[in-house]
């Protein structure tokens, strides 16, 4: 049970993107402290892998914002690789082939990367800034990634699928994903069903 939230139980496999749906911005943001960690649960437990979320090892859980949630001092390659070389060590070649990957599959002409990669966040588009925080999130390849469902607001439809696809495979990978709305949405996923 969350504090001031009521009773949620529900299990979230691997390879499995699914859909929460809550009834107000101030319980989606609840629900969202509770999986990264951030906000206890008043009843209960929240398990990664069977272990208690707090003691799974740093980065384990991954979020999404819906703005993006960049830095506004540091450029897009900056606020996608810096988190990525604190929680674990990678080669530089082997990051920017990560990025070129997701880059990809987000639907990102080739031809752009490069300058949007060297953006900083006030340059960007709205779309952009949701795209480089949503690249960020998958760059880190955590067990879960948690993602606020009005990143997809106002996105061109044709993009809302690629990235929806993009977060399909990327759960289909050994991960999960738990996208959290607090409106309707269309949004492709099995909508998790709030015990009553």
């Amino acid at each position: 049970m969350f504090a001031d939230l009521g009773p949620y139980s529900f299990t979230l496999h691997e390879g499995e993107t699914r859909l929460l749906r809550v009834a107000s911005e101030a319980e989606k943001d609840a629900v969202i402290g509770v999986a990264l960690g951030k906000r206890k649960c008043a009843e209960g437990t929240v398990l990664l892998q069977g272990v208690p979320l707090d003691e799974n090892r740093a980065g384990s859980v991954g979020w999404v914002a819906a703005n993006g949630g960049l830095i506004s001092n540091l450029k897009v390659w900056e606020n996608v690789t810096l988190p990525l070389w604190y929680h674990a060590s990678h080669a530089v070649a082997e990051t920017e082939q990560m990025v070129a990957h997701w880059l990809s599959a987000l639907g990102m002409v080739e031809a752009e990367w490069v300058g949007f990669m060297e953006s900083p966040p006030d340059r960007l588009t709205s779309w952009q800034r949701k795209l480089a925080g949503l690249l960020r999130g998958l760059v880190q390849s955590p067990l879960v990634l948690v993602v606020d469902a009005a990143l997809f607001k106002g996105i061109e439809p044709g993009l809302g699928a690629r990235w929806a696809a993009a977060l399909e495979t990327y759960a289909e990978q050994g991960r999960a994903v738990l996208v959290v709305a607090d409106s309707e949405t269309e949004l492709p996923w099995k909508m998790i069903e709030r015990p009553v």
